[in-house]
């Protein structure tokens, strides 16, 4: 009996570990996403090991990703692959620019590092960005765009009127619930849109 129970912590430690394990890798990767429902399934091709490397060749609008992969160079055009991993951090491409996926629940929210001209030159800034789903542009994140984007969710729409006053207030995070207030809007609307349907 003692040795069963032994043999079952040991079981029970083993899992845990290897668990853990195959959770820090997959959110340590670095790696390319070639379609959207390799993003969605979270499935990565060039998985990056030790030696190899990723440019994304931002500088003056570069139009390839270079990769140097068990010891071959390989090119992908940015037009043609989903986006990439690199550490923690998702990035979708879309007309061969990088953006940071900040938040995918209901629709997909975004950031953009941009030099803006500050004091005595120009400085990066955080510009902010969404898509309603991964198959559409990705459009600026302003009051007019996120009106013109959602026609048929009123609701949502009025409540983004009535919370929200200028552009800045979109990207507005709650740090007590952990979400970007837009988020909580249109997810309570989907909800509500959702639970009086169910009634009809």
């Amino acid at each position: 009996m003692k040795n069963s129970i032994k043999m079952l912590i040991a079981i029970v430690a083993v899992s845990l570990q290897i668990s853990t394990l195959q959770a820090q890798s997959k959110i340590n990767n670095t790696g390319v996403y070639l379609t959207e429902q390799d993003y969605k399934a979270g499935k990565l091709s060039y998985v990056l090991a030790a030696g190899d490397k990723m440019h994304l060749n931002d500088f003056l609008d570069g139009k390839n990703v270079s990769l140097t992969y068990q010891g071959k160079n390989i090119k992908l055009a940015k037009s043609e692959i989903f986006g990439y991993r690199e550490g923690n951090h998702d990035f979708r491409f879309y007309q061969n620019e990088a953006y940071k996926v900040l938040d995918t629940a209901g629709f997909l929210l975004y950031s953009k590092n941009e030099l803006a001209q500050q004091g005595k030159g120009p400085k990066p800034v955080e510009e902010y960005f969404y898509s309603v789903s991964t198959d559409k542009p990705v459009l600026s994140l302003t009051l007019q765009n996120i009106y013109k984007s959602f026609p048929a969710e009123n609701g949502f729409r009025y409540g983004v009127q009535s919370n929200f006053h200028q552009d800045a207030d979109l990207i507005i995070f709650d740090n007590v619930n952990k979400q970007y207030e837009i988020k909580f809007l249109y997810m309570e609307y989907k909800h509500n849109a959702n639970a009086q349907h169910a009634s009809i």
